[in-house]
């Protein structure tokens, strides 16, 4: 079953804590900081236009980039339509949105790809722009000379287009992120189940979440298609299992998304089936609901977060794998938005719990409060601190969910269905 229970919109909630007024601010000034050319300048490299910026450093002069770009839009969007930034500051974050989005169909419309590609990162080959794709189809995954996880790069800029539209209302983004998905159903479309088990052995995102929300936008079937194309069966038999330590060794912020995409699928198929995925998404809420409960209840940190070195462990040996990098923030980020997810279809209120206490704990406490520079990771061993992004030289997985995290305040605040949930207990005013 599904219920129309939802958080009431961004723009209807002003968050008044004096923290969490401070963290907006000083993203915002991080925002609009940042130069959208040089966020740009790999997607008018590949497209072969002349532009005068050069591309940031860190991980946004890798074979990765251009995953940041798409979470700078998401972040713009959200910012656009928070009440709590002042009209003067949105207005000037809008403008960078529409610059974004322009530079983004200027590039698509002079693809060297196929019809529809868009594309940052350093190209390994001249001759063709998508050999990244090509490379992770074969399992040639060097990721400083064959591919760094692009299509986890690829949900990031679609999820941001889609952002930049639904919250913003930049009708190109639409158009540009529509091509762009007829370029996913047309690669994916073409995979062989041998092709697609190799595929999906690598870090991919939430492929399957964008897409089913691109379908959900457009009502057009074959975005549904495609983001079944990233839905896991394998996942969902070992989740199903119930064995023990069946989490060991999996890569936590590639297992998560992946598990996003399945909840939604299971939603998006429930509110508009497909006739040629009738029954496909039978199992899926049921796996997310177990799959939280093994996060949450055996591999979760009393702030809320989860994994060491990115990975999962065994079951319930927490202590024994306290170091320096545990708690990735981009887990923490995706395991609330599970949590928002699955509360809104089952109204089970220990998710509203978890989120609560994850958020003050984990989330609010990987924002340095003076800089507005977020954290990678935070130790749970004694004796380390927390390490925090620089402003233009890193460009990590969790600057970019960071962004978003702190321009999205409130987000999750309120849920309404007839009767009003408060989740958050904090000062707030809604509008």
């Amino acid at each position: 079953m599904t219920t129309k229970l939802s958080a009431l919109p961004l723009g209807s909630i002003v968050m008044r804590d004096q923290y969490l007024e401070n963290a907006l601010d000083k993203e915002i000034d991080y925002l609009l900081s940042l130069d959208v050319g040089r966020f740009l300048a790999g997607f008018y490299e590949n497209a072969g236009i002349s532009t005068p910026y050069v591309r940031y450093g860190g991980w946004e002069n890798k074979l990765i980039a251009g995953h940041c770009p798409g979470h700078y839009l998401s972040a713009l969007a959200q910012a656009s339509c928070n009440a709590g930034v002042s009209t003067d500051r949105r207005n000037k974050i809008r403008q960078k949105l529409v610059r974004m989005v322009d530079g983004l169909k200027e590039c698509q419309q002079n693809s060297k790809g196929r019809p529809g590609f868009l594309w940052a990162a350093p190209l390994i080959s001249k001759e063709n722009p998508e050999a990244q794709f090509d490379n992770v189809e074969r399992g040639k995954l060097n990721i400083k000379t064959e591919a760094w996880v692009p299509w986890y790069t690829m949900h990031k800029i679609i999820a941001g287009l889609l952002d930049a539209y639904t919250l913003a209302g930049n009708e190109d983004a639409l158009t540009v992120v529509t091509k762009l998905g007829d370029w996913v159903y047309e690669r994916v479309s073409q995979w062989s189940d041998a092709t697609q088990r190799i595929v999906l052995g690598i870090e991919y995102g939430g492929m399957n979440d964008c897409l089913y929300n691109l379908y959900r936008v457009t009502g057009d079937t074959r975005y549904a298609v495609a983001a079944h194309k990233f839905d896991e069966q394998s996942l969902v038999n070992s989740i199903l299992s119930e064995q023990a330590n069946y989490l060991d060794g999996k890569h936590a912020n590639t297992t998560i998304p992946k598990v996003i995409g399945l909840l939604n699928g299971f939603i998006s198929l429930k509110a508009a089936p497909v006739a040629e995925l009738e029954n496909v998404a039978i199992d899926y809420l049921y796996a997310a609901e177990l799959f939280w409960e093994r996060v949450v209840e055996h591999h979760t940190y009393v702030t809320g977060g989860n994994s060491e070195w990115e990975h999962f462990g065994r079951d319930d040996v927490l202590n024994a794998e306290r170091t320096n990098a545990n708690c990735e923030t981009c887990n923490t980020y995706n395991m609330l938005k599970l949590s928002r997810m699955l509360f809104a279809v089952t109204k089970d209120v220990k998710y509203l719990d978890f989120y609560e206490g994850t958020y003050y704990n984990a989330i609010w406490s990987s924002q340095n409060p003076e800089t507005g520079m977020t954290t990678y990771f935070q130790p749970m061993a004694s004796g380390y601190f927390k390490v925090y992004s620089s402003a233009e030289n890193h460009f990590w997985c969790c600057t970019g969910s960071g962004m978003e995290s702190f321009t999205k305040l409130g987000d999750s605040a309120v849920y309404f269905d007839g009767d009003y949930y408060l989740e958050q207990y904090l000062s707030m005013r809604v509008e």
